[in-house]
């Protein structure tokens, strides 16, 4: 993870690392445009966006079955000053305290340079699975069972040895990522259930790993509620 870090980081005019946390919100599709205006107006100079889904309870079908809402998800690198300046203006521009409106939250990696540095203890983390495409509905479904409220999805694609070959054509896996906030009491049941039920112990279905979450704006109370 620290090298996926690093293509966020960058330095002030001492050549002294000023970028140490990636500012991120999860939104309904479309809303990416007005994040990044108000992001530049309180001194972003980098986002990136990207394309996913969100998971919840259908209430029109089968208890058991997801229903997904196309999703942007935005990440910006941002120092200690503009991560609360992000926080304040899009939680206010984007009304992240009511229902169905979004959520974001912040991954430090202050002390990735510095690993005698501790982050410290959290009240959220964010917990990211990577599996098999095809798998990420079952993915969420076993957080669900240990008190996660849904999930993120992002495709991707597998690199290295292909998974496969076709005479000269490499055909490489695709992947989906399973982005979950949870509270940091409830993460390592969640991470459990998750590992156990899509047997991630197994060579090859899937890595997981949870990140500390710095801080979070948005329906926290709703995260906290047991299903």
């Amino acid at each position: 993870m620290c090298g996926a870090l690093g293509l966020f980081l960058s330095t002030d005019t001492r050549g002294e690392i000023a970028i140490n946390t990636i500012f991120f919100t999860i939104v309904e599709r479309g809303k990416a445009d007005k994040i990044i205006e108000q992001a530049r107006k309180v001194g972003s100079q980098n986002q990136t966006v990207l394309l996913g889904r969100g998971t919840s309870r259908s209430r029109f079908f089968t208890t058991r079955a997801l229903k997904q809402r196309p999703k942007e998800i935005v990440m910006i690198e941002a120092d200690q000053s503009l991560d609360e300046r992000l926080h304040q203006e899009l939680g206010s521009a984007l009304s992240l305290h009511k229902r169905h409106k979004g959520i974001a939250f912040t991954i430090p990696f202050d002390s990735v340079d510095h690993p005698e540095e501790p982050l410290g203890q959290t009240e959220w983390q964010c917990i990211l699975t990577i599996v098999d495409k095809g798998k990420a509905e079952a993915c969420v479904k076993a957080a669900r069972k240990a008190g996660a409220k849904g999930g993120t999805v992002i495709d991707g694609r597998g690199a290295g040895v292909p998974a496969h070959y076709y005479v000269d054509l490499q055909i490489e896996p695709q992947k989906e990522i399973v982005i979950i906030l949870a509270p940091t009491e409830r993460s390592e049941a969640i991470q459990e259930q998750i590992i156990d039920d899509l047997e991630l112990n197994t060579t090859g279905a899937g890595m997981l790993l949870a990140l500390p979450v710095s801080r979070a704006t948005g329906l926290v109370e709703e995260l906290r509620r047991v299903p």
